[in-house]
């Protein structure tokens, strides 16, 4: 676990692993980026990324070096997988390294809610940003304040700012300022982080390092699926599309003659971790419904409930 988690274990609200992702600055040719997180080793001239939640393995290039640069620094022994967070071409060239480092269990923790988070560990604190509050924590003081801020209308040195103020019911008034620069950042334990936090409460400095989160609107939505099979063959093929505007839908085909049912519905990530569908209408028509799947660390859906019409084994559905 890095610094950003383990020194705030004692806060009244405990502190997820910093997962997320850092916004790129635009190119003079404009790029489509796609995000990638998991385990990194290098192959040869290029590299293979096994991606978290996923058994699958994509094959990337660093003709920047900007992997080769992050690797050398943070990797223990040549050769060995290191988690790292990117963003890549379509083609899978690597143009940005978000995070490098980190312990095995990093996939597990995804800042679910969370769009920002920042933290530091001389004076102990963090600071989760979701829209516009931003929840600040000071184990020094052990406080926990909430505070409604404003992104500061001005940019400077590809950073972003904001500021807030509050009056607690016992009379005490704060100010904070959070901002961040695109700087690389190292906490205690040696984790590299794209961005570089200072939040000012009450004229007190507190510095860190800082990403973004909400890593299951990037990992979780696309397409799992499940055949079950009898004795005579296929008995029915079984389809789950996540999609990113948190609708969802459900289809199964039973090849016995029973035609195809279609359920939709919407989803989302509980603090559990647990995938919860809420299913509104099957085949067009009115119909409630809730299912829960937990979600296991090969990105394999699990439905929970131990339905009988799936058989023994129960639904489990694949990522494609």
């Amino acid at each position: 676990m890095d610094m950003l988690n383990l020194r705030s274990a004692g806060m009244l609200i405990a502190l997820a692993i910093l997962q997320g992702c850092v916004s790129t600055g635009s190119n003079q040719v404009a790029e489509s980026l796609q995000f990638y997180r998991g385990q990194l080793s290098p192959v040869g001239d290029s590299w293979s990324l096994q991606r978290c939640y996923s058994r699958q393995h994509r094959v990337l290039t660093d003709p920047e070096g900007v992997v080769r640069l992050r690797y050398g620094e943070q990797a223990v022994l040549t050769g060995l997988p290191l988690y790292m967070e990117l963003k890549a071409t379509e083609s899978g060239a690597v143009r940005q390294v978000l995070v490098a480092g980190g312990g095995s269990r990093t996939c597990a923790a995804e800042l679910n809610g969370v769009e920002l988070r920042a933290a530091g560990a001389d004076p102990d604190w963090a600071a989760d940003l979701s829209g516009n509050r931003l929840e600040v924590r000071d184990q020094s003081r052990l406080m926990r304040l909430i505070f409604r801020v404003e992104e500061s209308p001005v940019r400077t040195g590809g950073g972003r700012e904001w500021h807030g103020s509050l009056k607690t019911p016992a009379g005490e008034q704060f100010k904070v300022e959070l901002s961040l620069r695109e700087v690389g950042c190292i906490d205690s334990v040696g984790v590299w982080y794209g961005l570089k936090a200072v939040m000012n409460l009450n004229g007190r400095s507190h510095k860190g390092c800082a990403r973004y989160g909400d890593l299951a609107n990037r990992s979780l939505p696309g397409v799992y699926r499940s055949e079950l099979v009898g004795e005579a063959g296929p008995l029915r093929t079984i389809a789950l599309r996540v999609s990113r505007d948190g609708t969802a839908e459900l289809t199964e085909n039973h090849h016995d003659g029973g035609g195809v049912t279609v359920r939709q519905g919407s989803w989302r990530l509980l603090p559990t971790g647990k995938l919860m569908l809420h299913l509104l209408l099957r085949d067009g028509q009115a119909e409630q419904q809730v299912r829960l799947f937990r979600r296991h660390r090969d990105g394999t859906l699990v439905l929970e409930g131990g339905e009988v019409d799936y058989g023994m084994a129960g639904l489990r559905l694949s990522p494609e």
